[in-house]
């Protein structure tokens, strides 16, 4: 016997750790394999932008699907859990879903390099420099390839690159500014 468990979707997901996102307009929810919507639709659940420019659905990995918010006009991401509660805080300017216990984000930091006393303004430096986590958003790497990123590219809506990538279990490679790669293991 067919039963139709629901309609009009815009995009659906493939399972992953029990659970598939299904889209309706700007929200997604997830559904379990009996057609159970079990993280009801709500507009902060990310998909992922590989680094081929692909976009992959909201998934689970690990316990982990990524989220975002705005603040200032920047895209932050974190991760919710399985029960769609937040789990590690939306602070990252790009991050990746997570892959056998951890992810790799991407920090945006402002520090104040100085002062024009003309203006009575301070002069800022913005930087962004990634680092790798676990499930428990615990840093596992210190920072790693810090570069300045100017504000005004950080609000275009379009989360900078990674420079990061896991290429084999606890061990990454990280392509520096001169184009050559470094491989660090943690």
């Amino acid at each position: 016997m067919n039963s139709q468990l629901m309609q009009d979707l815009d995009e659906v997901g493939n399972y992953n750790e029990g659970l598939a996102s299904i889209n309706k307009g700007d929200q997604w929810a997830f559904m379990d394999k009996e057609g159970n919507i079990v993280i009801e639709f709500r507009n902060d659940l990310a998909s992922y932008i590989d680094e081929n420019d692909e976009v992959t659905p909201p998934m689970f990995h690990d316990g982990r699907a990524l989220k975002t918010k705005t603040s200032d006009d920047i895209k932050l991401f974190g991760y919710i859990d399985v029960s769609g509660k937040e789990v590690i805080k939306c602070e990252y300017v790009n991050a990746t879903p997570y892959s056998n216990g951890f992810a790799i984000v991407m920090h945006y930091s402002k520090k104040v390099v100085g002062q024009n006393k003309l203006l009575d303004k301070n002069v800022v430096n913005y930087q962004i420099e990634e680092s790798v986590i676990d499930v428990n958003g615990k840093a596992m790497t210190p920072s790693l390839n810090a570069r300045n990123y100017g504000q005004e590219k950080m609000k275009s809506g379009k989360p900078p690159k990674l420079s990061i990538k896991f290429i084999g279990e606890r061990m990454i490679a990280v392509k520096m500014q001169d184009q050559k790669w470094d491989i660090y293991s943690f």
